[in-house]
Formats: C-alpha cells, structure tokens, sequence
C-alpha cells in the first residue's frame, strides 16, 4: 500500500514545475501521507480502508503549482505590496528629515542664535518626536498579511498555511531587522553631535547588532513554539 500511496502522490506532481520547492513539497506530503496511513493502521483499519483515507485527505495540489515557482509570488495583493513599499519609503525619508532637522538645530546653536532657548535639548526631544511617526509607519507594513483561513482539512491545506506563516515571518524579520538599522543610525548621529565623543559612540552599532541577534533569537524561539 506504501507504494500505491507513492504512486499516487508521483501522478499528483507529474505536471508540478521542476523546482526544488515542488521536490520538497512532494517529499513532505509523501512522508505525511505514509504516517498518517500507519497511524489509521494502529488505529485499527485495513489497508485498504486506511489508503484511501489518507489519499482522499491529500487535495487538490495543483492549486499549489503557482507557489511552486522558484520566483514565486508575494502573499500580498499588487497594490497592498506597492503600499508598503510605499510606507517604507516615506519611514526611510522621515527619518533622514529627523536626522537634518537635528543638525539644523545644533548649527543654530553654535552660532549662538538664541541665549534664551536650550537648542540642543530642544534638538533631541524634537528628532525623537519626529521618529516615532515613521517607526510606526514600519511596524504597520511588516504587519500587512492578510488572515490565513483553512478551507478544509487536507495537506495542501497545511502547507498553503505553513507556506503563509514562513511568508509572514520573513516579512516581519525583514521590518524589525530595518528599524533596529535605522534607529541605530539616528541614535548613532544624535548622540555623536551631541556629545562629540565620536570615540564612543560606536558602540551602538555593537548594541543595534546585539538587538538583532536577540530579536533573531525571539523568533526562532516563536517557531520551534
């Protein structure tokens, strides 16, 4: 019956791209379909009952095949993903304005163009304002995916649902991965005119690392979950 159940799943992918993805893919509904079919048999069903079981639970693979391309595309509709492409840009140019208003401010106050307003302190607390919009504008697009519902419970299923979490990770390890970079950057300019220990403030770029690493290590924590 194990060979029957390859057999059936060979003919499923005779039309699937030549990709390895589609390799993986028919590698893993075979293996999932050939436990499933030794768990029925624990259970107590005939071979024959049990094979049809777990052959009927397969779906529809085909609607797989579009994904199967080694270029395949985003879970995101057109126009969604040319919004967030378009969040990302604004982000980026809001925190280069941050980071101009900023110096703008120390020039003035080095050539002494008010005594009676503290411009370096008004410099920070204005750069800071002006980089939690574009932040925020950061969290939204790496949290642009769509809901995932099952339609029914077969393996494509499964996999179109595995398929869109791996999708929604990687966009949003993508995001965090930009604000820690970015925030890094402001911080490091802010800092460095500021104090002008430029010696000392590299540092942050091995603190920005360390966030990194850690929010590397939250995710994957989140996965093996």
């Amino acid at each position: 019956m194990i060979e029957t159940i390859r057999e059936h799943i060979d003919n499923l992918f005779a039309e699937a791209p030549k990709t390895r993805k589609a390799v993986d893919l028919k590698e893993e509904i075979t293996q999932n379909t050939i436990e499933k079919y030794q768990d029925l048999l624990a259970e107590g069903y005939s071979q024959e009952d049990a094979c049809q079981i777990v052959l009927d639970s397969i779906g529809d693979v085909t609607e797989l095949f579009a994904d199967l391309k080694e270029s395949s595309s985003s879970t995101l509709s057109e126009g969604d993903r040319r919004k967030k492409a378009t969040l990302r840009a604004v982000a980026v140019g809001l925190y280069l304005f941050a980071g101009a208003v900023f110096l703008s401010f120390q020039i003035l106050d080095g050539i002494r163009f008010s005594t009676y307003i503290d411009l370096s302190m008004l410099s920070l607390v204005v750069t800071v304002l002006l980089c939690i919009p574009p932040t925020c504008m950061l969290v939204y697009a790496a949290c642009m995916y769509p809901d995932f519902r099952r339609t029914e419970d077969t393996l494509v299923e499964t996999y179109k649902e595995k398929a869109y979490l791996r999708s929604r990770e990687k966009a949003v390890r993508s995001s965090v991965s930009s604000i820690i970079w970015l925030l890094t950057v402001t911080l490091y300019f802010i800092i460095s005119f500021a104090t002008f220990h430029w010696e000392v403030t590299w540092i942050l770029f091995l603190v920005g690392g360390c966030m990194q690493a850690i929010a590397a290590l939250i995710f994957s924590l989140r996965r093996d979950n």
